[in-house]
């Protein structure tokens, strides 16, 4: 396999002539010399196709396609996002489940590092494999219905290197959907500011806090992942490329990914870096194309704003939307007409929210505190049944149903979840049905 000529790498030239790396498929491509508009569909099958990828170990003939590891979760990013959507948690009752992208996040062990890797390459020891345990709580509505609860205790089993450091704190993640999210990265940040100054100026129990981050010497605010550590859609790809996948990005660099100096094997193990790729196992123009693919996906959900007025009027007085923001508009964007200055309906504030101590994690990241939550958008939950209909709801999957989830929400949601706990079993069930409409 080779790579372009160089002249063809500057940054008029798109991403899809630079990505190329198949002799054949490039002298194709320029026979069929495609237009600017079919230049992008390329640009985003080529993306999808990098993200359904599966990469493996170093060293191979084609170094286009290996770095995996040493320790990893997944091969893929579709691995962990099925079809653009979200993980599910391991299912205690099924023996040897892993779930689908599960993952327990560390505080930074001096041994395991930032997250458990539950996979290695040939010659590598797995850091162990994560599973959870329920403990179920009955909640009884005031008509009587009852809701059974689960409270999940995070487990590492068969750990690898010896036991976790005593201060060691773990939280358990599924994957959030990806669908939508290059509208969300088209909404002002001073909008998004404004919305955090406007609850804060509220005096009311909802005062919503953006999360800034630093990056590259830049403070921004965060706009993505469950504390919104992430400011914007490379940066969030990358540290997945980093921590579930073990390969360097321009952002993460190192090519061992997660493991620690305390992983000597995993440090020295081969690696994909090459020279003609940056020095990296995943270079710009990569993470380019795969952030183009991601960047176009539409919402699961409408992009239209809800059609059920009274759902809305019940969703807004039950208090929902003080936090589920229905819409927000994008930014202006001449290069992607179709998004620019147009209305969308994620129903989130993009803001970081206290949640209460059920929900806490006692893992900070930035200035999102344990009990700290960016507000999910809710477009497209619909779509989101993982096994004979349930859903995965909140960051560790435990709510399998939308009453569920909302029965966890409590600090600046406690008055919601009352609210909606004191609505008639009729009226519970249409909001429930109008939240999955979305």
């Amino acid at each position: 396999m080779q790579t372009l000529d160089p002249r063809l790498r500057g940054d008029d030239v798109p991403l899809w002539k630079r990505a190329v790396r198949s002799t054949t498929l490039t002298a194709l491509l320029f026979l069929v010399a495609p237009t600017a508009q079919a230049a992008d569909s390329l640009d985003n099958r080529i993306g999808e196709a990098l993200f359904r990828r599966m990469w493996v170990a170093a060293p191979t003939a084609t170094q286009a396609a290996d770095g995996l590891g040493p320790l990893y979760n997944a091969r893929s990013c579709a691995t962990c996002h099925p079809r653009a959507g979200g993980g599910r948690p391991p299912d205690p009752a099924v023996a040897g489940d892993q779930g689908v992208g599960y993952a327990i996040k560390l505080n930074s062990d001096p041994v395991y590092g930032r997250q458990i890797q539950s996979n290695a390459t040939l010659g590598q020891v797995i850091e162990g494999r994560p599973r959870v345990t329920y403990r179920e709580e009955e909640v009884r509505f005031p008509d009587g219905e009852t809701v059974r609860l689960r409270h999940p205790t995070p487990v590492v089993e068969n750990l690898g290197y010896g036991p976790l450091a005593e201060a060691t704190v773990m939280s358990a993640r599924v994957p959030p959907r990806v669908h939508g999210m290059g509208l969300l990265d088209r909404i002002p940040a001073e909008a998004i500011e404004a919305e955090a100054a406007r609850q804060a100026a509220s005096g009311g129990p909802v005062a919503g806090r953006v999360n800034h981050v630093t990056v590259d010497g830049k403070r921004q605010i965060g706009r993505f992942g469950w504390k919104a550590m992430h400011p914007t859609l490379d940066h969030q790809d990358a540290e997945a490329f980093s921590l579930d996948i073990g390969m360097s990005t321009p952002a993460y660099r190192e090519p061992w990914g997660d493991c620690t100096p305390a992983q000597t094997a995993c440090r020295e193990a081969p690696h994909g870096d090459s020279k003609q790729f940056e020095g990296l196992e995943i270079p710009s123009t990569v993470i380019g194309l795969i952030d183009g693919y991601l960047r176009d996906l539409p919402p699961d959900g409408s992009l239209e704003a809800p059609k059920d007025k009274a759902g809305t009027k019940l969703f807004a007085d039950t208090g929902c939307a003080a936090c589920h923001r229905p819409s927000w508009r994008t930014a202006e964007d001449p290069a992607h007409p179709a998004l620019s200055n147009r209305a969308i309906y994620p129903h989130s504030d993009m803001l970081l929210h206290d949640l209460g101590p059920a929900l806490g994690d006692e893992l900070p990241m930035g200035e999102a505190r344990g009990s700290d939550w960016r507000t999910t958008p809710l477009w497209g939950l619909n779509r989101l049944a993982a096994k004979d209909g349930q859903l995965s709801l909140l960051h560790d999957g435990r709510a399998r149903s939308v009453t569920e989830a909302i029965l966890w929400h409590g600090g600046e949601a406690e008055g919601a979840k009352d609210r909606f706990m004191a609505l008639a079993g009729g009226e519970r069930k249409r909001l429930v049905r109008y939240v999955l409409g979305l």
